[in-house]
């Protein structure tokens, strides 16, 4: 249990993934602290709605930190971020059931969690490597598959290191 007055620490960032929306699929970063994963919404096929991810935490999952579409939410307030409607807040305590896996067409995160009201759901995001980063690898002689590939290990990484120890244990990783 986290004790009072521990700040809630930074973990790791997911610079992309995509979630199909009642209007399209959406975009989402994944700021991991080590209490829950926010899902911040960086772009929605319906509105070019813009968020940022970003610094020294990006190179936990392979991104640049100077990369500026990914700077501003390192000094952004975690609160602001899980209270915006438009992101998805999950607190770890809350999860229930945590898989990576490979899929027809990529790799797929999902997370089955109790909201605060106690009602059951399921977020499917399938990872997504970002544009820059894949032609970079492209570039040195990657295939794209190999690049997805590294992205879900790096994403399970991060994930290994963002949760606590209980719940890591019980996350199905099939990539």
């Amino acid at each position: 249990m986290w004790g009072a007055g521990l700040e809630e620490r930074r973990v790791a960032i997911i610079p992309s993934v995509m979630i199909q929306g009642a209007l399209g699929p959406k975009e989402y970063g994944v700021l991991l602290t080590d209490r829950r994963s926010i899902f911040v919404l960086t772009r929605a096929t319906n509105a070019a709605v813009w968020g940022a991810l970003g610094g020294a935490l990006g190179a936990m999952v392979g991104y640049a930190a100077t990369d500026p579409k990914y700077v501003a939410y390192l000094e952004s307030d975690l609160a602001a971020l899980s209270s915006d409607d438009k992101n998805i807040s999950i607190p770890h305590s809350s999860i229930r059931r945590l898989g990576l896996e490979k899929k027809l067409g990529g790799y797929r995160l999902q997370i089955e969690y109790m909201t605060p009201e106690g009602k059951a759901k399921t977020l499917n995001a399938l990872l997504t490597v970002p544009p820059a980063n894949l032609k970079q690898k492209k570039s040195e002689g990657v295939k794209s598959k190999d690049a997805f590939k590294d992205y879900s290990t790096k994403v399970r990484e991060a994930y290994e290191h963002a949760l606590p120890p209980e719940i890591s244990a019980r996350a199905e990783w099939r990539i």
